[in-house]
């Protein structure tokens, strides 16, 4: 740890001090008579392409629905499930409470069902016909803390819609919608769906949300196979459903039974985000595009344009060999790391697609097949799961290092100077990584130089 705290003295001094070439940049610093000298190298990194078709998609931060074909990953096809929770019930009034037992009519009137659908964000090559989609009943129940796939197939009853939907998107309302801002949109449901779930809110045998949960199980949200787009929602936010009724009060007036309107355009409100419980289950096609030179989960391979590619949405992801900077390290024995940055360069993507925001860098080893260690994920145990940032060592957290895209200069850039000098004094072993950003399932997509687009800029002092 004193060697630690001693690059990290150079690296302030550094910041202090400026020199014209950046390649031998400590000449002429000596404080104290220390006779330091410190350099910059730039180590390239050999990357190449794996997929990953299972990937967690529960509670993710969006639901994706919809299918999309590229020429690059193949057709994308996603159904989003959820199991609904009942935010609201129906208020008691002693005024109407006994209406159904004194007269034999039920003072709760059911009116319509309504899907409010929040948009965040369009995924397709052109401008888009009418997508359209179908709401089915599950038929298994989504269990409250199961981890859920993208390669997880839940059954629903396509044999019965709860109701269907149609919308059409300018060019101009998909780009307004590429800069994740939200779009709301209204569908009508079936009457039947609406019916269901107010039986459920005026069954006092059992409690309302175990009723959603338990007895209905949830939604799927199936996309029309002539689909072009795939569509991210938000599972919170302002995406629910709406149970539409109103409430009349009955008595008696010279023996005759009356009715009178007693409250009107009250809604019962069911949400998708509710515990959490929701997944996307996404399928890729890969036949015909450039993906098809693919050979199964986390075998490496390449599809020879020069490029490696990241769409976290179609399962493909840079695996990147980290071997060359332990090789740096075991020639250059006995020096300091003062700094070190990961330099990642990304292209000019499409109309309607963004590159990738940010870059994890997740730990598997050279061997095909190799996988990450998600159970590290789950028990924090991620100092052997992937790189943390400098606090995250230095205060034990659970703090992954995200490399942020520049959109000026097209770069993901990070600094993990501890995990440098931890694999420099051999503390910490390494081999390949798995990058992947914090959104899992985003359809869009990064396009990486294979030769010269993955770099280590490395800051190092060499004491005489």
């Amino acid at each position: 740890m004193d060697k630690n705290w001693y690059g990290l003295l150079i690296l302030v001094a550094l910041t202090i001090f400026s020199c014209e070439d950046a390649h031998d940049i400590g000449l002429g610093l000596d404080p104290e008579g220390l006779r330091l000298k410190v350099l910059y190298t730039e180590i390239p990194l050999e990357a190449s392409n794996v997929r990953i078709d299972s990937i967690r998609t529960s509670n993710d931060v969006r639901l994706l629905i919809g299918k999309n074909s590229n020429p690059i990953f193949g057709t994308t096809t996603s159904t989003a499930y959820s199991r609904l929770t009942f935010l609201t019930a129906i208020p008691s009034s002693s005024i109407y409470d006994d209406d159904l037992t004194d007269y034999g009519q039920d003072p709760i009137v059911y009116d319509s069902i309504v899907f409010n659908m929040d948009i965040k964000k369009v995924h397709s090559n052109d401008i888009l016909p009418s997508q359209s989609f179908e709401i089915y009943q599950v038929e298994d129940t989504l269990f409250a803390g199961a981890f859920y796939l993208s390669d997880f197939n839940i059954p629903y009853n396509s044999s019965t819609s709860e109701g269907s939907f149609s919308f059409n998107l300018s060019e101009s309302e998909i780009g307004y919608l590429k800069d994740d801002s939200t779009y709301l949109l209204s569908f009508r449901l079936n009457d039947s769906m609406g019916e269901k779930m107010m039986a459920y809110v005026k069954d006092a045998s059992i409690s309302l949300n175990a009723s959603t949960w338990y007895d209905y199980k949830g939604i799927a949200i199936v996309p029309d196979p002539a689909n072009t787009a795939l569509i991210g929602i938000s599972p919170n936010d302002s995406t629910s459903i709406k149970v539409h009724y109103h409430i009349q009060d009955f008595y008696e007036e010279s023996g005759v039974v009356k009715d009178s309107l007693f409250q009107d355009s009250l809604t019962l409100d069911l949400t998708l985000g509710g515990s959490g419980l929701y997944y996307s289950q996404i399928s890729t096609d890969r036949s015909g595009s450039l993906m098809m030179a693919e050979n199964g989960d986390y075998n490496k391979f390449s599809v020879n344009d020069g490029n490696v590619y990241l769409q976290p949405a179609s399962g493909i992801f840079p695996k990147v060999d980290l071997t060359a900077l332990t090789d740096f390290f075991n020639e250059n024995p006995n020096i300091q790391v003062n700094r070190m940055e990961f330099a990642i360069e990304t292209q000019e993507n499409t109309d309607f697609y963004n590159n990738a925001s940010n870059m994890r860098f997740m730990f598997v080893d050279n061997e095909d097949g190799s996988k990450i260690n998600a159970q590290g994920l789950v028990a924090n145990q991620l100092i052997n799961t992937a790189i943390l940032t400098d606090n995250g060592y230095l205060s034990g957290t659970s703090e992954v290092l995200t490399t942020e895209l520049d959109n000026t200069t097209l770069t993901y850039q990070g600094i993990p100077t501890f995990f440098g000098q931890l694999v420099e004094n051999k503390t910490l072993e390494i081999d390949h990584a798995i990058l992947m950003p914090t959104d899992i399932t985003t359809p869009d997509f990064s396009v990486i130089d294979e030769k010269n687009g993955f770099r280590i800029k490395l800051y190092y002092t060499l004491p005489e």
